[in-house]
């Protein structure tokens, strides 16, 4: 799978750009505040129809203008697709595939993209809900019906929160039968989910190869508020009804759901130690590199294909040793798309790559 083309009309610090890039490595250079990390979160936008950076679509509109446009062309299977995302000032958003309007679910999985970040190192530095969406991004592409799983549980979710905190204000009396069948809802939707999560960390922890931080055990397994036991979904669904049953009093107290994979995290391990405390700025990047590329092989694997690869800042705390291990690593695995402040940091490219110069918003291949 490869982006051939990216064309941008408003969209942050751009005018009206277009770049093409080649099936290999494409590196992004140029001072930092041109636009290079802009390029990658179009990228992602046509890959999961938002943005990495922020949940306002508004931000992405240059300022003065009624509409932004991130239009992509992508390749699979000898097969192209055509992709747009606009945006607009009243944090609208529209979806096409084809030119033809499309909703979310016929949007992603067109482009099949992993992003490595600034944003994406709070994975390893932030709370429980940064892993929590990490798992569920890569979980869209390998677990079908992960994404209406998702929905179906944040609206149940929502509905029993709404019923609690009633409740808890005082303001009326829970029904007990609305406020049982959204539990049941809950239980339903949200054991699966658990259920897929705790196999894909189990895919993750088989996959998990650290080139880049050797001799350092890292541990990873889920923890669960709703059913630290199960062994199988059946399992998994019966705890959970046990546990939301028995948290019921203390929820209506709280005023919101206190179990439920809303409330699980992936943790992290560095020697025995949290890896968000006591890991080094290096280590914590070079781990959640590793993660990244557990998830491409367990893409592969399930998929048939590696998505592509896009990173941001490329230099940054990665030595020349693990850099280059870095490069060994994705060679011919899929296309990548990286950033970086110095256009020399990437010597060796190989035959197969592109250096792009972004400056003031404009984008000029460049040679060498």
């Amino acid at each position: 799978m490869q982006v051939i083309s990216l064309r941008l009309y408003q969209f942050r610090n751009f005018d009206l750009e277009e770049i093409e890039f080649c099936p290999g490595t494409n590196l992004l250079f140029g001072q930092n505040g041109q636009g290079k990390t802009n390029l990658l979160e179009a990228v992602y936008f046509l890959g999961y129809g938002r943005s990495f950076r922020t949940v306002t679509p508004k931000d992405c509109v240059r300022h003065g203008q009624q509409e932004c446009r991130v239009d992509g062309l992508v390749a699979h299977g000898g097969l192209t697709r055509e992709l747009c995302v606009s945006l607009f000032p009243r944090d609208d958003k529209r979806l096409f595939l084809h030119r033809k309007p499309a909703v979310l679910a016929e949007f992603i999985g067109n482009l099949h993209v992993l992003a490595f970040t600034q944003e994406h190192l709070k994975v390893v530095r932030g709370g429980p809900g940064e892993r929590r969406a990490f798992l569920d991004r890569a979980m869209l592409a390998v677990f079908p019906g992960h994404m209406h799983r998702l929905a179906a549980y944040g609206r149940a979710l929502l509905q029993r929160n709404r019923l609690l905190a009633s409740s808890a204000a005082g303001r009326e009396r829970i029904d007990l039968t609305l406020l049982e069948s959204w539990e049941e809802k809950l239980v339903q939707e949200g054991s699966r989910i658990l259920f897929n999560r705790r196999l894909h960390v189990d895919d993750i922890r088989r996959e998990f190869c650290n080139p880049f931080c050797e001799g350092e055990n890292i541990e990873i397994y889920y923890k669960s508020t709703a059913s630290p036991e199960g062994r199988n979904a059946d399992q998994v669904e019966d705890e959970f009804r046990q546990r939301i049953r028995k948290a019921r009093k203390l929820d209506e107290r709280r005023g919101f759901t206190s179990v439920g994979p809303h409330r699980d995290d992936m943790v992290l391990l560095l020697n025995g130690k949290a890896l968000a405390d006591f890991g080094s700025a290096g280590q914590q990047r070079s781990c959640l590199l590793s993660l990244y590329f557990a998830q491409m092989e367990i893409h592969r694997k399930t998929c048939g294909f590696y998505p592509v690869f896009l990173m941001d800042d490329v230099e940054a705390e990665l030595d020349d040793l693990r850099l280059q291990s870095f490069l060994d690593h994705l060679g011919l695995r899929t296309q990548t798309i990286l950033t970086s402040a110095k256009g020399h940091v990437l010597p060796d490219l190989g035959v197969n790559a592109r250096k792009f110069r972004v400056h003031e918003g404009r984008i000029h291949a460049a040679s060498g």
